[in-house]
């Protein structure tokens, strides 16, 4: 018996066909293969940076299969679980890690999975162990970052170095930094003449330091010439010496001590008028009494100078004085 198909039915069918078509078509662009039998495992990671769904699978590079989908597994932790999706074809021992890497230098991930030999396999729906590989890029910007932080200081200290320079090299420093280096120059030439002055005084024959050392060699000549006379004179000190040594030194001393002690006591009696030389040098009555004789001494010079005749004439028996005497008496 023959099905006959009306029109609607056969427009159905083939629109059924045509989602079909499209639904395998899109799975397959995705990498996805319906048609073929996987076996679904998982894996907890910290960070999915840059991995995303329908990203390979692989197996010492060969892709095994596929991963389905990316889900919070923590919220609070951040962790992330991760669906793969492994052919069957491909049992996993217990060994195998799950490790996140970067395929290509653009960014790109995969799910590696490291497999060891091992006697016991996981069965589907287990969760394998991970890991993450740090790749190229994350490799060059970790070991970059000290490098840019260094850079950046850098720049820093260059961009005060630069104001500082653009403060002091202003024209009036520019000006006394020309005047400086013009200076220096002076000086350095200068130390070229004094070295060059006092290489001829060193190296000249007729050199002042070669003339000093000159007299120094002429008079260590000397010294050791005179070293026996040297000698004679040390050895007639050293019997000074001795001498003095010998000397009853201490003894003289010590009567020249009591000496100016006892001259001290006797100019302390005579600055206090004890005895007669200190009456005579502290009474003033000597010197009035002097005074007075000296005066009327010098009243009888000038009287005789006046009147002579009553001094030098005289006779043997005195009768002109007595004379005089009654001639003074009779006024």
């Amino acid at each position: 018996m023959r099905i006959k198909l009306t029109k609607e039915s056969k427009i159905g069918l083939f629109t059924l066909g045509i989602l079909a078509i499209t639904f395998w078509g899109v799975n397959f662009l995705k990498g996805k293969n319906i048609f073929s039998p996987n076996n679904v495992y998982y894996a907890i990671f910290k960070s999915v940076d840059g991995l995303k769904n329908t990203d390979a699978v692989l197996i010492n590079g060969f892709k095994v299969g596929m991963v389905k989908d990316i889900e919070f597994h923590d919220l609070k932790s951040g962790r992330f679980r991760v669906v793969l999706l492994v052919n069957k074809m491909y049992s996993l021992p217990q060994n195998t890690i799950a490790k996140l890497v970067s395929t290509d230098i653009m960014g790109g991930k995969a799910i590696k999975l490291e497999v060891a030999p091992d006697s016991l396999y996981y069965q589907p729906g287990d969760t394998l162990p991970s890991s993450i590989e740090v790749g190229l890029l994350d490799q060059l910007a970790y070991q970059m970052s000290p490098v840019k932080d260094k850079a950046e200081l850098m720049m820093s200290e260059i961009s005060k170095t630069l104001v500082v320079l653009q403060e002091v090299l202003n024209e009036e420093n520019k000006r006394n930094l020309s005047e400086s280096i013009e200076h220096l120059n002076k000086t350095i030439q200068n130390i070229k003449n004094l070295s060059a002055g006092l290489d001829t005084m060193v190296n000249s024959p007729n050199g002042s330091i070669n003339q000093s050392l000159n007299n120094i060699r002429s008079i260590s000549s000397n010294i050791r010439k005179s070293n026996a006379d040297i000698t004679n004179t040390i050895k007639n000190l050293s019997n000074f010496s001795d001498t003095l040594s010998k000397a009853n030194l201490y003894s003289t001393l010590m009567k020249l001590d009591s000496s100016l002690s006892q001259l001290q006591q006797a100019i302390t009696k005579v600055n206090s008028g004890e005895g007669t030389l200190g009456k005579l040098v502290n009474d003033d009555s000597l010197y009035h009494n002097l005074e007075s004789a000296s005066l009327q001494l010098e009243l009888l010079i000038e009287d005789i100078k006046a009147n002579p005749k009553r001094y030098v004439n005289f006779s043997i028996i005195d009768l002109s004085r007595t004379k005089y005497a009654k001639e003074t008496e009779n006024k």
